[in-house]
Order: structure tokens, then sequence, then C-alpha cells
């Protein structure tokens, strides 16, 4: 009898234990090593954005609320429907990643927020934050990645600031490219 309790009582914890484990939102671990947590650049920068994604064949227009301060980041992925797809954020020298919808897109995680950073981030802080297998350079027009030795990315800019315009990203490793395009929703 006691064994029967028992053996009733694991079942009941594994499938509470499932179905924690199968809810629709899911913490992701960071699981790129290039997130910069807070950036030189003190200014508040909330935008609206459009990523227009290509990934071999597959294309995905994607939308994402941005928020970069000094000492902390937030983005929020959305589908071209506005579902949301993936919350990702910034404080206190951790990131954290929460997955809300599945999407192909989401098996780029890890490269899409490398581009953003890639991307917006001052060109200083990422040549200091990198380790010697990484080098940046560029101006206010184009940027280049370097990871031991070989161009992993460019950044072309359209205009001066990549809060302004279209920023196009092709990542030569993972072969994928990321149009983005974006609209401030504050003035800096």
């Amino acid at each position: 009898m006691r064994s029967q309790y028992l053996c009733t009582m694991v079942i009941r914890i594994l499938l509470c234990l499932l179905l924690a484990s199968s809810t629709a939102c899911s913490w992701l671990p960071v699981q790129s090593a290039h997130l910069l947590t807070s950036c030189s650049d003190s200014q508040l920068y909330v935008a609206q954005q459009q990523w227009q994604v290509r990934d071999g064949q597959q294309q995905y227009l994607l939308q994402v609320a941005i928020e970069r301060g000094a000492d902390h980041w937030q983005w929020v992925l959305m589908d071209n429907l506005g579902q949301r797809l993936v919350t990702a954020r910034a404080k206190a020298g951790s990131a954290t990643i929460e997955q809300h919808r599945s999407h192909p897109a989401s098996k780029l995680l890890p490269e899409l927020l490398d581009a953003w950073q890639f991307s917006y981030w001052p060109l200083e802080d990422l040549q200091r934050h990198k380790s010697e297998d990484w080098r940046f350079s560029g101006d206010t027009a184009h940027r280049e990645v370097w990871f031991s030795g070989i161009v992993r990315a460019s950044v072309v800019y359209q205009a001066g600031s990549p809060w302004v315009g279209k920023v196009q990203y092709s990542d030569k490793q993972k072969q994928f490219d990321l149009i983005i395009e974006s609209q401030l929703l504050n003035t800096p």
C-alpha cells in the first residue's frame, strides 16, 4: 500500500514538472558570450524597429521595441502580427532572455542579439569588451566585425547614426542578412 502511494506521488510530481517545463513562456540561458549589459553612451534611446531577416531561403519580418540606456537595455521581439516572441533585457551586469512563442527566427536569437549590439553599440565599447580574438573597425558609414582574423560580419549605415534610416547587417559566418529600419520614439 505504501509503495503504491509513493508511486502515485512520484507520477504526480513528474506530471507537475512536465507541465511547468512545457508552458508557452520559458527562460532561456543567454547563449551569446558577446552581450554587453551597458554602454558608454549615456543617451536613452527608445525605438520601434522593423527587421527583415533572411536566413538562406527563408525570410521573416519582425517588429522590435527597444530601449537602450547607459546601464540597461531591453528589447521585445514580435512577429509581423504583433505577437510577442522574445523579451531580452540586461541590467546590473546580467542578461536574461524570455521566449514566449516559437518562431523560425528563434533559432537565430543569439545571432540577432549579436547583430543588434554589433550595429548599435559604440565602437569603442565593442573594442574594449571583446577578447583578443574579436576585432571591430569602422566609421559612421561602415563597420566590420572580425573573429580570429576573418571578417565575420559587416554593417552598413544609411545615415550617420544607426538610429536613423536603415542598417544593413550581413553575417558571413552564419550566412544570414538583416535589414533594420528604426524610428526613434524619444528625442535624443
